[in-house]
């Protein structure tokens, strides 16, 4: 019996001795960033008889700002309409609570609970 209980003793130390500890485990590196390469296609037998795609052409500065001038009243126009639907009274009016016509006030006992304001009334 003290054989048993002495060696369970030995098997215990030793299990607590080389058991990891927190401050000594290795942290693990970050895997390294994989970045993918353009894959190169295939030459095929016949690859001579296509023709060659043309580089793309500069454009003038005059185009660039003409594009930019287009880009710059679409903007102006999707405010200016987001700016008007905002001074619609369902937006602006507090009371409305998000509805599109202000919702009845019940007394107490009756009131529902909204989903779309997410509160009674």
């Amino acid at each position: 019996m003290r054989r048993i209980l002495f060696y369970s003793l030995i098997l215990c130390l030793t299990h607590v001795c080389l058991a990891q500890n927190t401050r000594s485990a290795a942290t693990p590196k970050p895997p390294k960033p994989q970045y993918q390469a353009f894959k190169k296609q295939k030459k095929s037998f016949f690859a001579f008889l296509k023709k060659k795609e043309k580089g793309v052409t500069q454009k003038t500065n005059q185009e660039e700002v003409a594009e930019f001038r287009s880009r710059i009243k679409k903007v102006y126009r999707k405010k200016a309409k987001e700016e008007k639907r905002a001074s619609k009274p369902q937006y602006a009016d507090h009371s409305y609570f998000g509805h599109k016509r202000p919702p009845k006030k019940r007394p107490p006992g009756k009131q529902k609970f909204c989903k779309t304001c997410k509160m009674k009334h």
